[in-house]
């Protein structure tokens, strides 16, 4: 992982706040959050943005306030660019900026880091919040794409600046736990694939992660929004003819491009934002106007923009060359953007959500982009609440996201038993059983009153053997099969899917209580095992032809009965003819009886099958009560079978919701390995 602890952290009832650093290469961003809560503010340090230019102005000139200089933010970028050639010269200004990148190579980009965060710190205890590590956590984030020994630079730079032994931890992550406090996606799908697209000020970074961690992490070091800087400045002198020059001569182009220019570019951008018809106009300084920029001209100028020579020149100044792709001619802006998205795509099997920070992840291309060439929906593009400062609030909000999760893990581990016994299994329990009754109520009204009781009836006035009612029911049985496969299929297939959904929703419900969401996703795998289960046992060819042996076994249970009753007698006196003339009058169970001894009861039961039964004996059998008897025997029967196979899939569905829950822990915890 990403996190480099330089020492063993203090005891989280010594930290007063937490201090997230988006120590970005154009701007940086502070975020304070009281030690354990989710009460992030912003560091500001001048004006009303929190952006922090990364940048730093010096003053060679003795006797300087060591309170004032070195100088960073937007005061120095205004200090240096609206000072004059003579002012420069008098008061010995040096401006650095974009030393970022170059902590580990070069000790003058080092040493501009550490005077950034001594100033840093030095201001922001102005506003009452010391940035030592002594008394808050303080957090850092890098390059996801930065080695272990550049983030160990960065550590050691930051402690010589006075803040302490810090944790630095990839920028991305900072972006995902801002996510993870926003409930919008559900844990499982951030955790599964999560794309963080980081298109700031200086450079373009793409991370995808999985699992927590940064996984694959690609981008492009020059891409970023002092290109976009750099193109509205050509805009303005395109537009106020001779400025170019005239800003040369008063050394103010990098004021009015990398400020004043950027400042117009985010109004344009947020323009557009709101109204893509838009004509933006705006003031730019004393220098000038810019005046009906649209979306389609911005589009065009993307399409075949070059560097000015004033940015040249301050690469130039700061000994960093620009790439070839740039000094060689036109490039397209947003093309560049797309190429540099799909190149590190291609070992990427699926990517549930992507989050948008930085400011230029503003801009409508971006968006637009990332779902053609992600073919994702819409939906899953989350831009942040906070796009500048997502990352140093996620880093900020950590220990209390942490403290969340952990709290989440036990209560719902404590609670999952009672859920699913409470909430799951008994409704289940009731609406399977509900659902076995109709089935069994259509069978009993459809085979048993509808056949089976007519081949009782119609053989009232006949000589009728058990064994031929036998034969004639195990017929109408089969014949029985096709309809009651549709009634399977009609009743049982939708009533589970039914279950299956409420089942998830109440899911769903007891962990949004959690503060969990639950993602559309999650309800493919129920409504797989569903089919798993149905298709393995529950589909209406396996259930007809189970339930085609239990009407059977009803049957024959239905003919035992009436077996019973012959051998059995029951005070029915019958008359029943045999090979040896038998007559049982008043004693003819006895005789029955005894050739049960004599013969066993399974050989007498066989021949009195055989037997033909007189007609007043069948219309015994057919009154109006022995039907009712044997209708609720055939039912029962019938039912068990039935209720055995169904109540298999709560259990399965019991078990299933359990293992989401498992799930839903298992995510949890993975917060505590940042």
């Amino acid at each position: 992982m990403g996190v480099i602890y330089l020492e063993k952290k203090l005891a989280p009832k010594t930290f007063k706040n937490v201090i997230g650093i988006d120590f970005g290469t154009t701007n940086t961003y502070v975020t304070v959050c009281p030690y354990g809560t989710r009460n992030k503010f912003p560091l500001h340090l001048a004006g009303k943005n929190p952006a922090i230019d990364t940048g730093v102005l010096y003053s060679d000139r003795p006797g300087t306030d060591p309170n004032l200089f070195p100088m960073i933010g937007e005061k120095a970028t205004i200090t240096f660019g609206q000072a004059d050639p003579n002012e420069i010269a008098a008061e010995g200004y040096r401006y650095r900026s974009e030393f970022k990148p170059d902590i580990v190579s070069d000790p003058e980009a080092r040493k501009c880091a550490a005077d950034f965060f001594r100033a840093l710190s030095r201001d922001a205890i102005l506003n009452s919040t010391p940035l030592n590590a002594a008394e808050n956590r303080v957090i850092i984030g890098a390059p996801s794409e930065s080695d272990i020994t550049y983030r160990q630079t960065l550590a050691e730079v930051a402690q010589n600046a006075g803040l302490g032994k810090v944790e630095v931890l990839e920028e991305p992550i900072g972006a995902l736990l801002t996510e993870l406090g926003s409930g919008r996606l559900a844990l499982s799908d951030i955790l599964k694939g999560y794309l963080v697209i980081d298109f700031g000020g200086g450079t373009c970074d793409f991370a995808f992660l999985r699992g927590g961690e940064v996984v694959r992490s690609w981008g492009e070091l020059e891409l970023g929004g002092r290109l976009f800087d750099d193109l509205f400045y050509r805009w303005f002198v395109d537009q106020n003819p001779g400025a170019a020059e005239k800003l040369r001569l008063e050394k103010r182009e990098y004021f009015v491009r990398s400020y004043l220019c950027r400042n117009i570019k985010e109004e344009f951008s947020e323009t557009l934002a709101r109204n893509p018809k838009a004509a933006f106009k705006s003031e730019v300084g004393r220098f000038g106007r810019v005046t009906n920029l649209t979306r389609d001209e911005f589009i065009e100028r993307t399409k075949g923009y070059q560097p000015t020579d004033s940015l040249i020149e301050q690469y130039q100044r700061l000994n960093v060359p620009l790439s070839p792709k740039l000094l060689a001619g036109p490039v397209d802006l947003m093309a560049w953007f797309g190429e540099a998205l799909k190149q590190g795509l291609k070992s990427i099997d699926q990517i549930k959500a992507v989050s948008l920070s930085g400011g230029s992840s503003k801009w409508f291309f971006v968006k637009e982009l990332c779902i053609e060439e992600l073919q994702i929906d819409p939906g899953q593009i989350l831009s942040s609440f906070n796009p500048f400062g997502a990352i140093s609030e996620g880093l900020a909000i950590l220990p209390a996201i942490q403290n969340e999760f952990e709290l989440k893990i036990k209560q719902i581990t404590n609670d999952k038993a009672a859920f699913l016994s409470d909430e799951i299994i008994k409704n289940v329990h009731l609406s399977i059983a509900s659902c076995c009754q109709t089935i069994i109520d259509t069978i009993l009204v459809e085979l048993f009153d509808g056949q089976i009781a007519v081949i009782i009836k119609s053989n009232t006035n006949q000589h009728f053997t058990i064994a031929q009612m036998d034969s004639d029911i195990g017929q109408a049985i089969k014949g029985y099969e096709e309809q009651l496969g549709r009634l399977i299929d009609r009743t049982f297939r939708r009533e589970l899917a039914a279950i299956n959904a409420t089942a998830y929703r109440r899911l769903e419900s007891w962990l949004g209580n959690y503060g969990l969401k639950t993602g559309p996703q999650q309800a493919r795998p129920m409504s797989e095992s569903l089919e798993i289960i149905l298709t393995e046992a529950l589909v209406a060819e396996r259930l007809a032809e189970l339930l085609s042996g239990a009407l059977a076994g009803a049957a024959s249970a239905l003919t035992a009965t009436i077996v019973a009753t012959v051998c059995g007698g029951s005070g029915l006196h019958l008359l029943a003819a045999g090979p040896a003339g038998l007559v049982a009058g008043a004693a003819g169970g006895l005789v029955l009886s005894g050739l049960g001894w004599y013969f066993g009861a399974d050989r007498l039961k066989q021949w009195v099958k055989k037997q033909p039964l007189p007609g007043y004996f069948l219309k015994i059998i057919a009154s109006d009560r022995s039907l009712a008897g044997l209708r609720e025997n055939f039912g029962k029967k019938t039912g068990q079978q039935l209720t055995s196979l169904a109540e298999s899939f709560s259990t399965q569905l019991s078990e299933a919701l359990g293992a989401m829950i498992d799930d839903e822990i298992k995510n949890l915890g993975i917060i505590n390995v940042f």
